[in-house]
């Protein structure tokens, strides 16, 4: 495995666990009336994250796949 691909998928990790964590903190602010502003702007960034850490593994694969391809 190439680092980029280890470090997109720790990419793709944290965003998960930053949207999980904003998730809960939307759905405890519910019954609290907490302002949810911040944990709304984590979920879209999260989201962004994914996207972009998944471009980075697929570009991976292209390079990979490429590099077999001259060397057969």
């Amino acid at each position: 495995m190439s680092s980029a691909f280890t470090t997109a998928v720790n990419g793709i990790n944290s965003a998960v666990s930053r949207a999980t964590q904003s998730a809960s903190n939307i759905v405890k602010a519910s019954s609290t009336g907490k302002n949810v502003d911040t944990d709304l702007v984590n979920i879209k960034s999260a989201s962004i994250d994914v996207a972009a850490n998944a471009v980075v593994i697929k570009e991976e694969e292209k390079i990979q796949k490429a590099l077999l391809d001259i060397t057969t």
